[in-house]
């Protein structure tokens, strides 16, 4: 039977890996339609890389989904109606990136190293004290969500309300989608996190710190502040998007080296800086924690020998395009010693994400302070053989991952 007749986005056990599905789409449908999500979906390498190149014709404003606006699939209506880095164009686009970006600079960054060492040592020791843990809940999530919360400058004894947040409304993504409407547990999740951000902006309105939050709430060197329903969204998009593609990032790193022994003694024989930096690098290509992204066609535009209609929704697979053989040799192969140059995990054009220096800091580091503490891991009796991606398509990590010392 084809590949593609079964292929449904919405479907764990196809999710559990596409990667098959999309190889046949790169061959066969490069230009595949996905009827329930009512939109062209892009595969191939030279097209992701066209789309995200080229924001005039392939927008990142009034997104629909599955025929409805992307604003209103959003937990609640303050999630989705307030504009952000992801769902904006130039020049509201050039205008937040330009403020928000002082905080992502190469020197603030890694200023930031220490304390990311520091956090991952105390975790690691905790985490490995046991015989058997999660590695998900030791270390994967705790270590992103403190930082992201240590830079925004809220509470981080609340981490493990953030973390609640933002499992809740990313796991419901698909769901919200194929119903419609989301669950009361999800709006009360949204309506929560919007509630504490809001009242963590006024008070650094009225008394400035030196975190991340103070910086866009206060007018400097003649760039406006963001308007408080712009810190609203930024906080909540930071929270959710800052923590979680670290978390899956290294959920998927562990995952791959496990399943993957040769790379794991590369990696126990020389545990550097580098060939951490180098694992990671390569998990991003091989099992990227961000599956795919939407676009609006702002007119009709011709990709890979087809028509796409003016006004249609596009979802480039960041993740296929990571698997292209035409870009990426025997793409299927977990080789962190292979050029992984130009790979999509995090975008391209004008929207690369800006978190990206952080995640390449936390990741490498983590794992290194982790090859020295407990250099030979293996799946645990309890962990299924089968691993659970949670419900949502567009970000892809383990929702648990037991492992054991060996």
């Amino acid at each position: 039977m084809d590949l593609l007749s079964r292929f449904d986005f919405f479907n764990p056990e196809v999710m559990r890996n596409p990667y098959p599905y999309f190889a046949e789409m790169r061959e066969k449908a490069p230009i595949y339609y996905d009827a329930k999500l009512q939109a062209h979906v892009l595969s191939r390498y030279e097209d992701v890389s066209f789309v995200l190149k080229n924001h005039a014709l392939f927008s990142s404003t009034k997104i629909r989904v599955a025929g409805k606006l992307q604003e209103e699939r959003a937990s609640v209506q303050e999630l989705g109606s307030v504009s952000n880095l992801v769902t904006t164009d130039p020049p509201m686009h050039t205008r937040m990136r330009g403020l928000v970006s002082r905080a992502f600079t190469p020197k603030q960054i890694s200023a930031m190293e220490p304390r990311v060492r520091e956090l991952s040592r105390a975790l690691i020791a905790e985490m490995a004290s046991r015989s058997e843990f999660d590695f998900m809940e030791g270390l994967a999530s705790p270590l992103p969500v403190t930082i992201i919360s240590e830079m925004l400058g809220v509470d981080t004894s609340r981490r493990g309300d953030f973390k609640r947040w933002s499992d809740t409304l990313i796991q419901s993504s698909s769901a919200t989608l194929q119903s419609g409407k989301a669950s009361e547990q999800v709006e009360r999740s949204a309506r929560e996190m919007l509630t504490y951000m809001q009242e963590v902006a006024e008070a650094r309105r009225r008394e400035p710190r030196g975190d991340l939050i103070s910086l866009l709430v206060q007018e400097t060197d003649g760039v406006a502040a963001l308007t408080p329903p712009e810190v609203n969204s930024f906080t909540v998009l930071l929270l959710i998007a800052g923590n979680e593609t670290t978390t899956n990032l290294l959920g998927n790193t562990l995952n791959a080296l496990i399943r993957h022994p040769e790379a794991y003694e590369w990696l126990r024989r020389e545990p550097s800086a580098a060939s951490c930096s180098a694992v990671c690098e390569e998990t991003l290509r091989y099992d990227s924690p961000v599956i795919g992204l939407f676009r609006r066609t702002t007119q009709e535009v011709e990709v890979s020998g087809g028509k796409l209609p003016a006004d249609s929704s596009v979802l480039v697979l960041l993740a296929s395009a990571n698997h292209d053989p035409r870009k990426f040799p025997d793409p299927e192969r977990f080789d962190p010693r292979r050029d992984t140059n130009g790979l999509m995990s995090f975008g391209h054009g004008i929207h690369f994400c800006l978190g990206a220096p952080l995640t390449r800091l936390e990741a490498p580091v983590a794992l290194q302070e982790l090859m020295e503490r407990a250099p030979r891991l293996g799946f645990a009796p309890r962990q299924p053989e089968a691993i659970d991606y949670g419900g949502s398509f567009f970000l892809r990590g383990p929702r648990s991952l037991w492992l054991q010392k060996n």
